[in-house]
């Protein structure tokens, strides 16, 4: 939007759960709830109408579970004209987050957070300097990767300058773009361009995506957080 509003769509099957979540959310100074849904299919239809900067996506639900609703939407476009996916689950560490990861979601919430975690996570989202809960998302992806049975070499990042791939490396560390910045001597403006080329290049969706890309074809090695 080009007042710079954050518009946030929530999608879960709990109308009461859906209904706090679009109240906090409208309370906030900039970010507007554009819409709510109570299945996958549902929010596919509402990010096609409304193109939301954000989704809160519930992962298990009737109809369309938040999974296959993230994998649609993330094939319905471009990184940048798709929303920032943020699931909802019960469970922290779960196979079900790993798999939305892979998908292209680029954060989540457990349905216990605070209203300042959620807030706090839907701006980091959309600010994209970080992954949001950083520990905890290294953690799901050392425990529930899958990397390829055998090694695979950088050839899999030749679309990618010698600068994006030494960038993208990082980014599968975790680390936020003024870490980047410090480790590579460059401005976090250069590093929001190199981030951005990461993305675009290699047909990834999120930081956390990034993260999942190179455990899963052994370009890293997460050490257990």
């Amino acid at each position: 939007m080009s007042d710079g509003r954050i518009r946030v769509a929530v999608v879960d099957d709990q109308p009461l759960f859906s209904a706090g979540l679009r109240m906090l959310i409208e309370a906030q100074d900039g970010m507007d709830c554009v819409g709510t849904a109570l299945d996958g299919e549902a929010a596919v239809a509402l990010n096609d109408k409304e193109r939301p900067d954000i989704m809160l996506m519930d992962l298990r639900m009737p109809v369309m579970n938040g999974l296959d609703a993230t994998r649609r939407i993330s094939a319905s476009g471009h990184a940048d004209e798709t929303p920032g996916v943020i699931v909802l689950t019960t469970i922290k560490h779960d196979l079900a987050v790993y798999d939305a990861f892979q998908a292209g979601a680029s954060a989540f919430l457990t349905k216990d957070a605070t209203p300042d975690q959620v807030i706090g996570t839907i701006r980091d989202v959309h600010g994209g300097a970080a992954i949001p809960a950083v520990r905890e998302t290294l953690a799901i992806v050392h425990d529930f990767g899958r990397p390829a049975p055998r090694d695979r070499h950088l050839d899999i990042l030749e679309p990618l300058t010698q600068r994006e791939r030494e960038v993208f490396l990082l980014l599968a560390r975790g680390l936020t773009n003024a870490e980047i910045a410090d480790a590579g001597y460059i401005s976090e403006a250069t590093v929001k361009s190199h981030v951005r080329g990461v993305l675009q290049k290699l047909n990834l969706r999120s930081r956390a995506q990034v993260v999942v890309f190179a455990y899963e074809n052994n370009l890293v090695a997460l050490r257990q957080p």
